[in-house]
């Protein structure tokens, strides 16, 4: 008899539940890439600049690319603050003798910037050699009318 009350009693509360309607549940809005050809122009540019400033060595540049809290991630795992990265190029134990980029592929989402692509490296990386061809992602924020680069990531590829 306890459960035959019990039975009737849960649904008897789920009852009013079940005979409202149901609303449609609307899809979340996607991020869709949109950028016109003189924002991807002004990122082609800015990212050339950007290859050059590590090949010359140019820290001024690089402080002006690289935003304050800037994060580069390494083909090692290793994780580096843009204070590290400086110090490395400064000191020489980061030289980049050339890089060669391929597959770049620009998206833009309102002030961000997402670029990723194929990079082929002849470098050394905290003192350690570490030439050879990479997947790379940078991350890139207009900032004061300027994109700057907050994080980027390279991961070998196998050969």
């Amino acid at each position: 008899m306890r459960r035959i009350l019990c039975t009737v009693v849960l649904v008897c509360a789920a009852l009013p539940l079940a005979a409202q309607p149901m609303e449609a549940t609307k899809p979340s809005p996607v991020a869709k890439p949109a950028a016109t050809a003189d924002m991807q122009q002004t990122l082609k540019d800015r990212f050339r600049e950007y290859t050059e400033a590590l090949t010359k060595r140019d820290l001024a540049a690089l402080d002006k690319i690289w935003a304050e809290g800037y994060t580069f991630t390494n083909g090692r795992g290793e994780f580096l603050t843009k204070k590290e990265r400086m110090e490395n190029i400064e000191s020489g134990a980061t030289q980049f003798d050339s890089i060669r980029r391929e597959d770049e592929e620009i998206r833009v989402f309102g002030n961000t910037a997402v670029v990723t692509g194929r990079v082929v490296l002849k470098v050394i990386y905290s003192g350690k050699e570490s030439s050879g061809p990479y997947r790379f992602i940078n991350v890139w924020v207009k900032m004061q009318e300027r994109w700057q680069i907050v994080a980027n990531q390279i991961t070998p590829i196998a050969q």
